[in-house]
């Protein structure tokens, strides 16, 4: 996150003016239909509450930085990309809480109610996880604008050392639990819905709403891949869910959605040519 806001300034947040109808129609799909998409496969699939409860996490997330790179990646409309982002980012860490309190008590019925999040303490949380990192990101780059540029490479590298290195803790972590293979196959066709299903409502959604091709694949981007790894951090942390169970199907997520963004890669540089 904190990469990622060395890569923005405040015209970025400005330019969601200029196409206000494709941010709406992204932050629509990823703030709105994202979880109900959720909430429809945990009614339909029978997972177990703890994992549904980590699918409820996933589908209430903000995008991710790497959302970002495989929409440049595509040739997607890469500032549409990261102004979605940014503002999904601040936007989730108000919803977050909301979802997961009321997932808590759905899913979880009076189990969950013993571990409901204060809403205030886990605004402040997220905040410190997502929106604040970026805002630190952003005077970095404002401050030190060349320093910013020449950095972009090495944020872009660190970043993804940093996200398997949060893998591979998961995976430590779940060992120490059970067997991290069954905790795979208890999530992944779940998570795989999940991706596919908000990938493909992404791209429709754009089209048919008349936007072009680069924005359509930005949107669709956008709304399949999450940040996995902040639903990991709010999951494991002892502040918030307390529970590395739940942040399982973040951690096959995260498996799931690289492989997915990097195998459309091809296919959305073929659409746009």
């Amino acid at each position: 996150m904190l990469g990622m806001g060395m890569t923005l300034t405040i015209e970025d947040f400005k330019r969601v003016a200029t196409y206000p109808r494709a941010v709406f129609i992204g932050l629509t799909n990823q703030i709105i239909l994202l979880p109900l998409i959720g909430a429809a496969l945990v009614m339909i699939l029978p997972l177990e509450p703890v994992f549904a409860m980590g699918l409820m996490l996933v589908a209430a997330s903000p995008g991710g930085a790497t959302s970002n790179l495989i929409s440049h990646l595509s040739k997607g409309d890469t500032a549409l990309s990261i102004s979605m982002t940014a503002v999904s980012s601040i936007i989730t860490v108000f919803s977050i809480p909301l979802i997961l309190n009321f997932s808590l008590e759905w899913i979880m019925g009076s189990e969950g109610k013993s571990i409901s999040l204060p809403l205030g303490q886990t605004i402040i949380n997220i905040f410190k996880l997502t929106a604040l990192p970026v805002l630190i990101g952003m005077i970095i780059n404002y401050r030190f604008p060349k320093f910013s540029e020449k950095s972009q490479s090495g944020i872009a590298w660190g970043s993804g050392i940093i996200i398997i290195i949060a893998l591979s803790l998961m995976v430590l972590k779940l060992d120490d639990i059970g067997s991290v293979p069954s905790f795979i196959q208890a999530c992944i066709f779940s998570v795989f819905l999940l991706n596919a299903l908000t990938l493909l409502l992404g791209f429709l959604s754009a089209r048919l709403l008349h936007l072009d091709v680069p924005q359509s694949i930005s949107i669709s981007i956008e709304s399949g891949m999450q940040n996995n790894v902040l639903g990991m951090a709010i999951a494991t942390s002892a502040t918030m869910l307390d529970s590395p169970l739940m942040a399982a199907p973040a951690g096959v997520y995260g498996i799931v959605m690289c492989t997915t963004g990097v195998l459309l890669i091809s296919f959305f540089r073929k659409m746009v040519k």
